[in-house]
């Protein structure tokens, strides 16, 4: 979390999740990224062989609709904390395509899962995404993460 821009943060939560984190800040501040959620809209071919087979069934945008789902769908573990995320490593980032920023409607709310800092606006998804779980206007979160 402290280090350099573009590296790789996964740490453990309840001793069984693995979470993924990106760091963005510069060299010695703690500033990170954790991505939540993977839209799935088809699965290839190298990753049913990650699909335990009770859930091949399930809907494919809710296979890695949430930190831990992500990681270990994709095999995302504490061996992988610190590299740098980038072509030649086991994880890394590439630039998006053009047609990706193409009707595409971001959300902005308040951070979800945490007990401090809930008031801070610093959680973005895309607009009905169904990979993402949100809360609805009464308070309750809909499509667990987990």
């Amino acid at each position: 979390m402290f280090g350099p821009p573009g590296m790789s943060y996964v740490f453990l939560i309840y001793g069984m999740y693995h979470c993924l984190n990106i760091v963005t800040d510069v060299d010695g501040v703690p500033s990170v990224v954790l991505i939540r959620a993977l839209q799935l809209e088809s699965v290839p071919d190298w990753l049913w062989e990650h699909i335990p087979k009770q859930k091949s069934k399930s809907k494919i945008s809710r296979l890695a609709a949430g930190p831990g789902k992500l990681c270990r769908l994709l095999n995302i573990d504490l061996s992988l904390n610190g590299l740098p995320l980038q072509v030649g490593q086991p994880i890394w980032l590439e630039h998006r395509a053009l047609q990706f920023q193409e009707d595409l409607q971001i959300v902005q709310t308040t951070r979800i899962g945490i007990t401090k800092g809930t008031d801070l606006p610093w959680r973005w998804y895309l607009a009905d995404c169904d990979a993402v779980s949100k809360y609805e206007e009464s308070g309750v979160r809909s499509q667990e993460s987990e």
